[in-house]
């Protein structure tokens, strides 16, 4: 099958509500700040060249020779058949020359979805991605760091988030 992006930056109601309904609502921003820091590319992804059939969405932070894939999903009806491994084909071809990572919740801390986190983190090593040293806190979880197209170093993923959230801070200050 193949996939077709569109990047949007006009409001997408499939992306919209993939995002909503895929990611717990503690692991979500506002869906408005999507696209607020410098790097960001927010995609819907179809199966026709038309968009009008719906596949899923990602969301990339490309900032600094990092790509951060910051949000995944595919539509429920269209799981297990291999989407999710064509886009991340997709962003690996795009930025082959940045590191890419992706954060997923830790399964080295007690929690109720374990098997799930176990899971999830086996899909991203199936397609390439490694551990890295980083982990994080945010929002009442932790969240180990992925990495393909070379290591991290330690750190760097922390100090680029310190520079991304005055980024961000700004960039709220000016909107209102």
């Amino acid at each position: 099958m193949k996939l077709y992006f569109k990047e949007t930056q006009e409001p997408d109601s499939n992306v919209y509500s993939l995002y909503k309904k895929a990611f717990p609502k503690n692991e979500r921003v506002p869906f408005e700040d999507l696209d607020l820091l410098p790097g960001s590319h927010l995609y819907g992804i179809y199966t026709d060249s038309e968009y009008t059939q719906f596949a899923g969405m990602i969301d990339i932070l490309d900032y600094k020779g990092i790509c951060q894939v910051r949000y995944l999903a595919t539509d429920d009806s269209l799981r297990g058949q291999g989407i999710g491994s064509k886009i991340l084909d997709w962003v690996k071809e795009n930025w082959k020359d940045s590191i890419i990572c992706i954060d997923v919740e830790s399964d080295r801390v007690p929690c109720d979805n374990l098997e799930q986190r176990l899971r999830r983190k086996a899909f991203y090593h199936r397609n390439g991605f490694e551990d890295s040293e980083d982990s994080y806190r945010w929002n009442g979880d932790v969240f180990d760091l992925l990495v393909a197209n070379g290591p991290m170093k330690k750190g760097t993923y922390v100090e680029l988030w310190k520079e991304l959230f005055t980024i961000l801070k700004a960039q709220k200050a000016k909107q209102n």
